[in-house]
């Protein structure tokens, strides 16, 4: 694991000193993961995603969007010809959040989305069933697109593979990635805004359609 001291961390976090130990104070399991060195304390890089409001669903988030994605949940599944009932009933594997180092506008965030499934298709096609469903949208703190995705690998044996090849694949930008949860309602999340345009596509190798 990575570490930081607190002048690093604060501009990789965009967060003051303040600001970090608070966050630290209210997360006492998160603090545990620090450690001191020469009388330093050293910060775990990959804690910076709990800053990036854009990036991280972390559980506080999700009980604050809860009682809006129940109702998400609920007119999507009535409605079975709704896309959001289609996918949901899919299998998925990973739940992907891409910040972008750069503003990406919608197109580009599209030919990114395409560029990256082509690539593991390529790779690994013949060996697995991929599928994928991505949405565009806006930053809410900065101008730009990020984008979210749920991707499904048959063979289980690629998956530590094929997530190593996506943070890779967007080595300069923040990836955040964890296993996809029906429960959690995070297809209707992502695609709350609807679905339309160059915001989101569903891209698959198998002979399965949404039709």
């Amino acid at each position: 694991m990575k570490y930081e001291n607190i002048k690093e961390f604060t501009q990789t976090t965009k967060a003051s000193k303040s600001k970090v130990y608070r966050f630290y104070k209210k997360n006492l399991e998160l603090w545990s993961d620090t450690k001191l060195k020469n009388n330093k304390r050293l910060f775990p890089v990959d804690h910076a995603r709990y800053f990036d409001s854009e990036v991280m669903f972390d559980e506080n988030k999700i009980l604050r969007q809860e009682n809006q994605s129940m109702r998400n949940l609920i007119d999507c599944l009535s409605d079975k010809t709704s896309y959001q009932h289609t996918f949901w009933q899919m299998d998925w594997s990973f739940f992907f959040t891409i910040a972008y180092k750069n503003d990406r506008q919608k197109k580009s965030c599209f030919k990114q989305m395409h560029g990256l499934y082509d690539f593991i298709l390529k790779k690994y096609g013949d060996r697995t069933e991929l599928r994928m469903f991505f949405t565009t949208e806006p930053f809410t703190n900065r101008t730009g697109y990020h984008n979210h995705f749920v991707i499904y690998i048959s063979n289980q044996k690629l998956h530590e593979q094929i997530v190593s090849d996506v943070r890779e694949y967007f080595s300069y930008d923040r990836v955040d990635v964890r296993l996809y949860d029906k429960y959690k309602a995070a297809l209707f999340y992502i695609s709350k805004d609807g679905l339309s345009g160059e915001d989101w596509d569903f891209i698959n190798n198998s002979k399965k359609t949404t039709e």
